[in-house]
């Protein structure tokens, strides 16, 4: 079952008496297991059909006990499990049981970040019942999610706002969401969000850091490249993101680079970059720094450090210094 079908089971009410929500990103999860929850519930009667454990301090018995019993002044009930990674597999063996007959009156419920396909409790919970997982969202899929949650609350954002939005921020739903939250708070009965708010309240840290990383690169200023990087690893950003970042940017610039040979306007630029006008000009001025030969020669980089993360096993933050050492010596 894929997340649209599960929303397409909760507008329906027709939702499964077994079902396992799992993913990495925690704010996916929780939000489907908040739906799924409201679905279900009937109001006013949470305290009589609402059971939840986690997977630490699971009691099967009374759990069991509770699935079997009828609702209460409802359809249905809800028992819910959460971090069901954390059930240890004995008591996954004696839960087993209750796959074979569950009770249709109640939707047993299991959330967590990851499971074990291999268990035999795993295989057959997806025979019997629906299993949904909540992949990451890439950063193609940040926009239409902010937008989505957005418009849940009432506001937009202009398309401007939304590229340095989107930008600034990682594609960790929970940074996504408090940054949203303040934004939204800011403005008041505002609903359209413009670039001056997102400039003035959204922490710039990743989106800005890359770009004076690259600036000293082009300046071929070695310290300060490994400086900055040094305080965005520190800060907890992954060496493969990092890169990924760098890829990015550089990509940018060359593509920027060649519109301006083609004499391509400063908007058109933008549109086909996509990225928002007003920063087009410094990047500009970073990418005339750069030959095409220069492009080139740092993609190979790119992809040379990228083989060596992802397989050799050395130090990926040493690898991601050589890099930088190599491109800065390159344009000293």
């Amino acid at each position: 079952m894929t997340p649209a079908d599960l929303q397409k089971a909760i507008q329906q009410s027709n939702i499964s008496p077994l079902l396992l929500i799992f993913g990495a990103d925690g704010f996916l999860v929780e939000r489907a297991v908040r739906q799924v929850k409201e679905a279900i519930l009937t109001p006013g009667t949470e305290d009589f059909n609402f059971y939840q454990a986690s997977g630490k301090e699971l009691n099967v018995d009374d759990l069991l006990s509770v699935a079997q019993t009828l609702p209460v002044f409802a359809e249905r009930r809800l028992v819910l499990i959460k971090d069901i990674q954390a059930v240890p597999a004995a008591l996954l063996d004696q839960l087993q049981l209750y796959l074979k007959d569950p009770n249709p009156q109640t939707c047993l419920l299991l959330s967590g970040e990851k499971i074990d396909s291999r268990r035999k409790f795993f295989q057959e919970f997806k025979k019997k019942g629906d299993v949904v997982e909540f992949k990451p969202l890439s950063e193609k899929q940040l926009p239409s999610f902010v937008r989505e949650r957005l418009a849940a609350e009432q506001f937009e954002m202009t398309g401007d706002a939304l590229m340095l939005f989107c930008s600034r921020v990682s594609t960790n739903l929970q940074e996504v969401q408090a940054e949203l939250i303040k934004l939204q708070t800011f403005m008041g009965e505002k609903r359209l969000i413009d670039v001056a708010e997102v400039q003035a309240l959204t922490s710039g840290s990743r989106s800005e850091n890359i770009f004076e990383v690259s600036n000293a690169v082009a300046m071929g200023d070695t310290a300060a490249a490994l400086t900055l990087v040094k305080k965005l690893l520190e800060e907890g950003e992954a060496p493969l993101k990092m890169l990924s970042l760098l890829v990015r940017h550089f990509r940018q610039l060359w593509q920027l680079r060649e519109l301006e040979v083609q004499r391509v306007s400063q908007q058109e630029m933008a549109r086909r970059v996509r990225v928002p006008p007003f920063v087009v000009g410094r990047m500009l001025s970073q990418a005339r720094r750069y030959s095409r030969v220069d492009f080139r020669r740092a993609f190979e980089l790119f992809l040379e450090t990228d083989l060596a993360i992802k397989s050799s096993g050395a130090e990926p933050e040493a690898r991601l210094e050589g890099l930088l050492l190599s491109l800065t010596r390159r344009n000293a």
